[in-house]
């Protein structure tokens, strides 16, 4: 039995739970199903939407729960509804597209659960797409003929993805959010940024999952390597970060564990949740 005793553990997916080669390691899987049984929730938290989310993961037995879109919506599993919502509202989104456009490549909506993207776009998906993710992105988002069209249609936003061709154009959108205010801006790739209200971010969903599973602070894990898990290592009780993760994130984390090619979230479920 660990000493921590966690209740919830939160894994980013692409970069964590992930290896190089997109597979779940047989010892991370073993782990996860170790934890659960052990009496510890474990779940994915991930910027992904639900529909983009690794069947593989969510179908284990004891999977009860998904933090996705970076934390603006936590889904129960059993019969998908969404517990938490954190979400943008048309208005604001429109706005914000407005204000960027001709800056960024694509532009994706995310909305109950699923990506939307222009099928241009995801036709082209391979001049846009990093790490050879063209195949994920055409599975996690839905073609739609004209973004701004579509937004004009819907009312609530899990966050919104924009991929650049350049580092300026990248870093001017990132200011122009900044000074609208009321977003929460974050990266999961070298080329993007991603845009969800300034109350969804990973962190914030799990503890408010935690809280209604009668959960405290620090009975709540979570493992991460990308920016975009920067704000739930710093909130949970005990922040992961992987040993593939930048450095500046390593340092900001509670602990580190071995790289997603490693086995690091094995190892950290096995130490923090089993007590191994």
């Amino acid at each position: 039995m660990s000493e921590y005793n966690i209740k919830l553990v939160g894994l980013d997916i692409d970069g964590t739970l992930l290896n190089t080669k997109n597979q779940i390691s047989p010892r991370n899987h073993a782990a996860i199903r170790a934890a659960i049984d052990a009496g510890c929730r474990v779940i994915p938290a991930t910027g992904r939407p639900l529909r983009g989310v690794l069947p593989e993961f969510i179908q284990i037995p004891g999977v009860d729960y998904a933090v996705t879109a970076n934390g603006a919506t936590v889904v129960r599993l059993s019969d998908g509804e969404f517990v938490i919502k954190n979400w943008l509202s048309r208005a604001r989104l429109q706005k914000l597209y407005e204000a960027t456009q001709g800056l960024w490549r694509v532009f994706d909506v995310f909305v109950g659960g699923s990506g939307y993207s222009e099928k241009k776009n995801l036709d082209a998906a391979e001049e846009w797409a990093p790490r050879n993710m063209a195949p994920y992105m055409r599975i996690s988002r839905q073609p739609v003929e004209s973004i701004p069209d579509f937004i004009a249609a819907q009312e609530g936003f899990e966050k919104c993805s924009m991929f650049f061709t350049s580092e300026e154009n990248r870093q001017k959108v990132r200011q122009i959010a900044q000074e609208m205010g009321g977003f929460s801006i974050v990266s999961s790739e070298s080329n993007n940024l991603e845009i969800s209200d300034e109350g969804a971010t990973k962190g914030l969903a799990l503890l408010e999952l935690g809280r209604m599973l009668g959960l405290e602070k620090s009975q709540v894990m979570a493992c991460g390597d990308s920016e975009n898990d920067l704000p739930m290592l710093e909130t949970v009780g005990l922040g992961v970060a992987m040993g593939n993760a930048p450095r500046f994130i390593q340092e900001k984390a509670a602990a580190v564990t071995a790289t997603n090619d490693e086995d690091g979230v094995a190892l950290a479920l096995e130490k923090y949740v089993l007590g191994r």
